[in-house]
């Protein structure tokens, strides 16, 4: 006896597609009854996200939560779809240390909250105050929790400290401080600035006994072109305790005055 294999013929073209589109109507309905489910069940929870790169911790996941609790009383027992994701973002945004604040719902019903935490460039003191500026010229109190090692400004400041703009002098040292941060051959040479009520910034430098006149902060790249090569070249020979003062105010010049 013989056996003939039969062979199964391909399936038509038309029943393909209409294989397809019932397989995406079942899983688009599968998702709809899970949102739906979803968006009906009780909030599971408060989970912080902070970004710290490479910035030592300055704030602790559980401040933001407290934050965060704190101004959306309730949070953790309302549903998921009753869950202002603006109000609870703008109540981990008054922790003056994050930035980028963003809130969402987790699919497993968590509120989740992330944030990027500001990195400093200069902690400036005002007065008898203290502060943080970011590369946005945002100000921000130091921290217990942690300390970075920034450039240090001060001044004879002429107006009151205002948090939400910068007075010029600020400005000044503001600036200073973000060509330092992005010029790293530069920001290591620099440890202190100061400006003086005129709005003229001096600078002190990590190594020698001597203050550096940077004028405003104007051409900044040139001036601090022609510090580095006056540095390697001018004061070996001159000696690095030679000069009280190395003055870069006028263009193309360093101009230095003996002890």
């Amino acid at each position: 006896m013989k056996y003939i294999a039969k062979v199964k013929k391909p399936l038509k073209r038309p029943v393909k597609i209409a294989l397809l589109v019932l397989c995406a109507v079942v899983l688009a309905v599968l998702v709809v009854v899970a949102n739906v489910a979803r968006s009906r069940s009780q909030v599971r929870g408060l989970e912080v996200v902070v970004r710290y790169g490479d910035t030592p911790e300055l704030v602790d996941r559980q401040v933001v939560a407290d934050s965060v609790l704190s101004r959306v009383p309730g949070l953790l027992h309302q549903r998921v779809k009753s869950v202002d994701c603006h109000r609870v973002a703008a109540a981990a945004s008054r922790v003056p240390y994050l930035d980028n604040v963003s809130a969402s719902v987790s699919v497993s019903g968590k509120v989740v909250v992330r944030a990027d935490q500001r990195r400093p460039i200069a902690r400036l003191y005002y007065g008898s105050r203290e502060f943080y500026i970011d590369r946005q010229g945002h100000l921000f109190p130091p921290s217990d929790k942690g300390f970075c090692n920034v450039l240090v400004a001060g001044g004879e400041f002429a107006e009151p400290l205002r948090l939400d703009s910068l007075n010029a002098q600020v400005s000044a040292l503001w600036r200073l401080a973000l060509f330092l941060d992005e010029q790293a051959d530069y920001g290591a040479l620099i440890d202190q600035a100061f400006v003086l009520r005129n709005g003229d910034v001096m600078m002190v430098p990590k190594v020698g006994d001597h203050i550096v006149e940077l004028g405003d902060v104007d051409d900044l790249d040139n001036k601090f072109s022609n510090l580095l090569a006056f540095y390697r070249k001018g004061m070996p020979r001159a000696g690095w305790n030679s000069y009280s003062k190395v003055s870069l105010k006028f263009k193309g010049q360093v101009v230095c005055t003996k002890k």
